[in-house]
């Protein structure tokens, strides 16, 4: 699963916005996602600004709205 995929996922079960540590951390926890690096937050928020980017590109809504900083959920 990808990085957006899981963060998607993380925020449906949680049913509101979770900071991107939080998301991280409980798609870690449920084994969602297996980063190779150190810093999986930062791959975890690019992925969510990547897919919003590649959404909007593309005249499709964006999947996460930022409420706050670095606090998302889903639009």
């Amino acid at each position: 699963m990808n990085f957006a995929d899981a963060a998607e996922q993380v925020l449906r079960e949680s049913g509101g916005p979770l900071s991107v540590a939080d998301i991280t951390q409980r798609a870690l926890e449920r084994g969602l996602i297996n980063p190779r690096s150190d810093t999986p937050v930062t791959y975890v928020r690019a992925a969510i600004r990547k897919d919003n980017l590649r959404r909007e590109n593309h005249g499709e809504p964006a999947r996460f709205k930022l409420t706050a900083p670095g606090i998302y959920h889903l639009s």
